[in-house]
């Protein structure tokens, strides 16, 4: 991937168009990135960053507010980048999400972000969508963005944390540059599947124990062995089989006595019943006898009722065509009633059909010359109505015109006062940049303040360890002159005590010892003990070399916190900070009114031309309205006139055509009443003749009489169930006492039923005793040898069961770091561990160059403390001492060879891992400042030897050595308005 240039325009402190020509700055393959604290160095890389993936590193990228504070609110945020990955040149334009003013009211609307990609070298369609343009980039360069920041933008602070962190830490980091999420599904599959073993495992076991227990309920045993086994349910199910076979036999013989009991009983019930049947037979022949007059009178008043039955609908239709006579006759009599009351309708009360015909056709003829003035007259409503809407009309305009008079003698006014609240916030708006400024500085003394207190608090503790790190060393190099001073008092008796009897002396030569030196009281002193001296020596030395280095560098921060703050105090710099906050707030509310007065100013105007035309609308329809009300006026006054001319004044047209329509229609009604009272007269007589035959064939007198003999239906169905029930009764009577049983019955003696029956009760009850025994057991035995067969099943199932649930169970602890895993690494720690020594190894080669030989990083997958897992730790070892130390140990500008070289080595695996893809460009993100002149050569060989084939370094760093060192450079220079860059040799400003 190499970058050819960077536009920028409205995107974090660049408000104008900035751009950045790599191809000029990459000239060399070096660049220095520099600029003031906060100008906007890293916004550089962030845009590079967010024309490629749509986002930026780290935290900056939570917010999201990408859109430059010094721009315009209406300004689009956009960051255009070309570049050629993968072999492909391409030109790609993003903007982010941003909020922008809304062109009508108050208040923003929110612009969702957009992108196109554009194929400079004419290798593929334009891109527009923003998961497409994600893909290729993502697809040619072979990294997500994850990668992407910890690769190409190599961030400093984030790798000096990833060399000091726990296995934990750095476990995150790796697993984000690095895919093992199949691995740690596998953990969390395995993981699965023991407990899913060990669920099924506990079921059996459960199921297993509830079978022995339906064993022990059943069988009756007090409780189950301590372990259950075949042979123990085998005992219950032949003892409850035992108790089956003896309840089977004690019910056979329940039975038997039932079956004689009953028969008895059955044979007293049947002979007590013929003896009842008998008796009752008997004394209802008695009551027959009795009853036999009142029958007679039954027969005879149903014979009277058949022969009037069938002539009683014809006195109800005598009945009907009498009330439908009466009823015409009071039709007619309302409708000559209503005919009289009506003017001129007396004439005609008492007229036959034809007369009535003939009125109503001349009052139709009268109503049809009436008719073509009355269909003016209805026109009168509408043209009051008119007239009152126009009256109406007329008024509103008036007050309308009135209003508009009203409002525009006000608008000069009004106009001054928003002309003048415009002047006001545009002031505001102008005072905002130097409120800012002035609010910035103070900030800028407020946390040289809060600083300085802090760096006072670490000067006192670095005084205290400087002390104590002089007097350690103090009594370290006094205890090794005392080991020395030892050693050579004690050399004689050393050398004597390595002489043996018929070897030369090392000093003399001689083979004979007579008088060897003798020790004196003090303990001897050996190499080992001076060694040890000597390197705690050493060690309280670099300790107490530490200290006064840090307190120094202390000291040079009191210095440069005291130039910032000068003579400002802190309660002082508070307020300031309080009132300039106020101060700037206020600006910014007054300010955000200018666009809405802005409007208002310029509707002022357009009201009052809108007003005046209003106006001058209203007075020409107002006119009209005028001449429109006169003529209907004066059509109204001609059509009264000629109304009460037709009339006389004695009724109105329409009276008039409503009194002959009345007279018509009730003229009509007489004549349909005088036609319905003939016709019921009619019907009356003819079915009264009628009624008077049909009296005299059925035998009755009169009507009076079929009425009296009629009787409801209800009544007729009793009379007959009567005397049906009589027959019935009297021949089954007969019948009954015509069978032998009966006779022989009553003839013999009373049978006690009552005892029979309480021996068949016994009986009965001692049979289903013993039935309700036997069916207990013969259950008990079913359901024992149900259980006995699942209990049987289930054991066997189980132990295969228990040997694949530890199995499991083991296999996942193992991959999860528990159990027999002595390292206490996870399947995904391992396969990260793995990674991580070829990031060592690739790492080791170049700390080992900026180093000068002297340190390689070591990979160690010790179990960390208190048992948390191990498998990712990073060591040095330091080849002048030969030790191997944890990376805390290591100074400063060692930490940051380390760092380096750590971020180095993790690129070129990642790159590796994402198909061998050659990272043309990148960048490496401050840390030179903690280098003296010697290491700092060192690196940038370093970063020569990257920059070999082809490949682009970018430093971005404030150090001032590397502005001598690095000539092509990219100053990011911090403005009022907003940030700028500037090329070194090109003399330009983007």
């Amino acid at each position: 991937m190499r970058l050819h240039r960077l536009r920028m325009r409205a995107f974090g402190p660049f408000a104008e168009d900035t751009e950045v020509d790599f191809d000029a700055l990459s000239a060399e393959g070096l660049f220095l990135l520099h600029g003031q604290t906060g100008a906007g160095k890293t916004t550089v890389l962030d845009a590079v960053a967010f024309a490629l993936y749509g986002r930026v590193p780290g935290a900056r990228d939570i917010n999201r507010r990408l859109h430059s504070d010094h721009a315009r609110p209406e300004q689009v945020p956009e960051v255009e980048l070309e570049a050629t990955i993968g072999g492909r040149r391409m030109r790609i334009i993003r903007s982010p999400e941003h909020h922008r003013p809304k062109k009508r009211g108050q208040g923003t609307r929110k612009i969702n972000a957009s992108a196109t990609l554009h194929w400079v070298d004419g290798s593929g369609p334009d891109l527009t969508r923003l998961p497409d343009i994600g893909d290729v980039v993502v697809r040619l360069i072979g990294m997500s963005a994850e990668q992407f920041f910890q690769v190409v933008l190599l961030p400093q602070g984030e790798f000096a944390k990833f060399l000091r962190a726990s296995s934990e830490d750095r476990e995150r980091l790796l697993e984000r540059l690095f895919d093992t999420e199949r691995f740690g599904d596998l953990e969390e599959w395995l993981r699965d599947c023991s407990r899913a073993s060990e669920a099924t495992v506990t079921e059996r076991v459960t199921a297993l124990d509830r079978i022995a227990g339906q064993i022990v309920a059943l069988g009756g045993v007090d409780a189950p062995p301590a372990a259950p086994d075949l042979d123990w349910a085998q005992e219950c199910l032949d003892a409850a089989r035992s108790v089956c076979d003896s309840e089977q036999a004690a019910l056979d013989a329940a039975r038997a006595a039932v079956h004689v009991a009953q028969a008895a009983h059955d044979a007293g019930v049947q002979r007590a019943e013929h003896r009842r049947r008998g008796r009752q037979a008997t004394e209802r022949l008695d009551q027959l006898r009795l009853g036999e007059a009142d029958r007679s009178k039954v027969a005879s008043a149903l014979d009277a009722a058949r022969r009037a039955a069938p002539i009683a609908s014809l006195i109800d239709e005598h009945e009907h065509a009498c009330s439908a006579y009466d009823a015409a006759t009071r039709a007619w009599e309302s409708a000559r009633a209503a005919m009289a009351a009506v003017a001129g309708g007396e004439a005609v009360c008492d007229a036959n059909e034809a007369e009535l015909r003939v009125a109503v056709d001349g009052w139709t003829a009268e109503s049809g010359r009436w008719e073509p003035l009355a269909a003016r007259v209805a026109e009168r409503p509408a043209l009051v109505s008119d007239i009152e809407t126009l009256k109406r009309d007329v008024g509103a305009a008036q007050t309308r015109r009135a209003e508009l008079a009203g409002l525009l003698a006000a608008a000069p006014g009004r106009r001054d006062q928003v002309q003048a609240a415009l002047t006001t916030a545009l002031e505001a708006r102008g005072r905002i940049p130097q409120l800012e400024s002035e609010r910035e500085h103070a900030e800028r003394i407020a946390r040289a303040l809060l600083a300085r207190t802090q760096v006072d608090q670490s000067l006192r503790q670095s005084d205290t360890a400087v002390l104590e790190a002089r007097e350690i060393h103090v009594a370290a190099r006094e205890h090794l002159l005392d080991l020395r001073t030892r050693r050579l008092a004690g050399m004689a008796a050393e050398l004597a005590a390595e002489l043996v009897d018929g070897e030369p002396c090392v000093v003399c030569g001689s083979q004979e010892h007579p008088q060897p030196a003798r020790a004196g009281d003090a303990s001897p002193v050996g190499d080992a003990q001076e060694s040890s001296a000597a390197n705690a020596e050493q060690r309280a030395a670099k300790t107490r070399a530490r200290a006064e280095s840090d307190r120094a560098a202390l000291v040079e921060r009191r210095k440069s916190l005291d130039e910032t703050v000068g003579d400002a105090d802190a309660t002082d710099t508070e307020h300031r900070l309080q009132r300039i906050g106020e101060q700037l707030a206020d600006a910014r509310r007054c300010a955000e009114g200018v666009p809405a007065l802005q409007v208002a100013v310029e509707n002022a105007a357009a009201e009052s031309d809108a007003h005046r035309a209003e106006a001058a609308d209203l007075d020409s329809a107002q006119s009209a309205r005028n001449e429109r009300l006169s003529a209907l006026r004066t059509r109204l006054a001609e059509l009264d006139a000629e109304v009460l001319e037709a009339t006389g004044g004695r009724v109105g047209v329409t009276e008039r055509r409503r009194e002959l329509a009345d007279l018509c229609r009730l003229a009509g009604q007489l004549r349909d009443a005088l036609r319905e009272r003939e016709s019921a007269r009619v019907r009356r007589d003819e079915i009264a003749a009628r009624l008077r035959d049909r009296c005299v064939d059925a035998g009755f007198e009169d009507p009076a009489g079929v009425r009296a003999a009629l009787a409801p239906a209800q009544q007729i169905q009793k009379w007959e169930s009567t005397l049906q029930q009589a027959i019935t009764l009297r021949s089954a009577a007969l019948e009954t006492l015509g069978d032998p049983d009966v006779t022989s019955a009553l003839e013999g003696d009373p049978v006690d039923t009552g005892a029979l029956a309480a021996s068949l009760a016994l009986a009965r009850g001692a049979a289903d005793k013993a039935a309700s025994s036997h069916a207990v057991a013969a259950r008990r035995a079913a359901d024992l040898e149900r259980y006995v067969a699942e209990f049987w099943a289930a054991s066997d199932a189980l132990a295969p069961l228990q040997a694949k649930c530890a199995e499991l169970s083991g296999l996942a602890e193992l991959v999860s770091g528990h159990g027999q895993n002595a390292r206490r690494m996870s399947l995904h720690s391992y396969v990260l561990a793995a990674r991580l020594e070829e990031v060592l190894v690739a790492a080791s080669a170049r700390l080992h160059q900026m180093s000068s030989g002297r340190y390689e990083f070591v990979h160690t997958d010790a179990v960390g403390p208190r048992g948390r897992r191990g498998g990712l730790g990073i060591e040095v070892r330091d080849e002048y001492t030969g030790a191997v130390r944890a990376t805390t140990t290591l100074s400063g500008g060692e930490t940051f060879f380390a760092s380096l070289a750590l971020a180095l080595g993790l690129a070129d695996v990642v790159s590796a891992e994402s198909g061998g893809r050659v990272l043309d460009t990148i960048f490496i993100d401050e840390g030179f400042g903690t280098l003296d002149p010697e290491a700092l050569d060192l690196v940038m060989g370093v970063l020569d030897d990257l920059r070999s084939g082809g490949r682009v370094v970018g430093v971005v760093s404030h150090v001032d050595e590397l502005r001598a060192r690095i000539p092509a450079q990219l100053q990011v220079v911090r403005g009022d308005s907003g940030s700028t860059v500037r090329m070194s040799e090109l003399l330009r400003v983007s």
